[in-house]
């Protein structure tokens, strides 16, 4: 593996794993209700997802050589010569969209483990005004 894409692979890792770091302490946050828990981890991943996307569309040759693994090319000891601008933007934009790829199956799957964990309200219960907790509490008296 050239080293640019290796560079690309461990950046776009890392932020991967910053966003899962963010989404697992929302979910944490938000545990006394799995099914919100699930749902805000699915709103992440889906933003995620289309920031990516967006990264991916906005890309040009010009603007691949200011993205990280480009710029950690020429720290490299033996620096190899630096590759094709063009190839560059090809490469770093079909890793942007396999990783925005995983997000939004991420995103199906935490959205469906919400949906799943969803309690089924009744149509009465829809319908009737919200109860307040001090006249729930002072009625089990």
């Amino acid at each position: 593996m050239d080293p640019f894409r290796r560079f690309a692979v461990f950046a776009l890792a890392r932020d991967a794993g910053f966003v899962t770091l963010a989404a697992a302490t929302l979910m944490v946050g938000f545990s006394f209700q799995p099914a919100i828990a699930f749902g805000i981890a699915a709103n992440i991943a889906l933003a995620y997802a289309l920031v990516l996307i967006l990264r991916a569309v906005l890309l040009t040759a010009d603007r691949v050589t200011r993205v990280e693994p480009w710029k950690l090319l020429n720290h490299l000891e033996d620096p190899p010569p630096p590759p094709d601008p063009g190839w560059a933007r090809d490469t770093f934009r079909e890793l942007l969209l396999r990783f925005a790829k995983g997000a939004a199956g991420m995103a199906v799957v935490l959205s469906a483990s919400s949906l799943a964990l969803n309690e089924p309200v009744s149509t009465t219960q829809a319908l009737a005004p919200p109860v307040s907790h001090a006249a729930v509490t002072m009625s089990m008296r």
